[in-house]
């Protein structure tokens, strides 16, 4: 009587050494390596899902990824140009309105220390004009400025954020000294323009801005 082969057991369990009903060696029922039955969501292949082990699946942004541009910073460019205007249509009353009281008022007291009338207003029309041709270089200027800023904001340059820091500090100081004794219009136009001025600060130095021009630094 020969004897069965090596492996096989009586009752119908043929084939290999320790078989499991699945037929792979220490086979599951579900037929991948290591997989559990009835468990949702965990399929039977090795390793299919990155969270299966603890981590999160891969976003852009994350893990050093390119940051997108916050709304902050996109305000922080609007806010550039509108504190261009305000400067603009503050010095255009400087440059076409002519203050003929002021003007009167320097004849005057150029004729009381000792000038011909005509002698101080000759005096008067050439410390106007060079009081428009500062005003206008000026302008030049400070619009050269601006657009240095916003133009280096719209190549994402952390230089354009401190250059426009330190201006929009230097022109809060001056825009309030110069408020002393100025018109409704003057006053107006002042409040706006700090106002503007230190909204845009407050951007400036956001956690937003700052980590979104970090990543250009790289």
């Amino acid at each position: 009587m020969s004897n069965p082969p090596y492996g096989d057991q009586p009752g119908g369990q043929p084939g290999g050494y320790g078989n499991n009903p699945s037929g792979g060696y220490g086979g599951n029922p579900s037929g991948g390596y290591g997989g559990q039955p009835g468990q949702p969501g965990q399929p039977g292949g090795y390793g299919e899902a990155a969270s299966k082990y603890g981590t999160d699946p891969y976003a852009p942004g994350s893990y050093g990824g390119p940051v997108a541009e916050p709304k902050k910073y996109s305000l922080l460019k609007t806010l550039t140009l509108v504190s261009l205007a305000i400067y603009v249509v503050s010095a255009l009353p400087g440059l076409f309105l002519s203050d003929d009281a002021t003007r009167q008022e320097m004849i005057t007291g150029m004729e009381q220390q000792g000038m011909t009338a005509a002698e101080a207003a000759e005096a008067a029309d050439l410390f106007g004009g060079l009081l428009t041709g500062f005003i206008w270089v000026s302008l030049i200027v400070g619009i050269g400025l601006y657009l240095l800023v916003f133009f280096g904001l719209k190549k994402n340059k952390n230089w354009a954020r401190i250059t426009g820091i330190v201006f929009a500090i230097l022109g809060i100081v001056f825009t309030l000294i110069g408020v002393i004794g100025a018109d409704p219009l003057t006053l107006v136009l002042v409040l706006a323009h700090v106002g503007v001025a230190a909204y845009w600060l407050v951007l400036a130095f956001s956690t937003e801005v700052k980590s979104y021009l970090a990543q250009f630094r790289r």
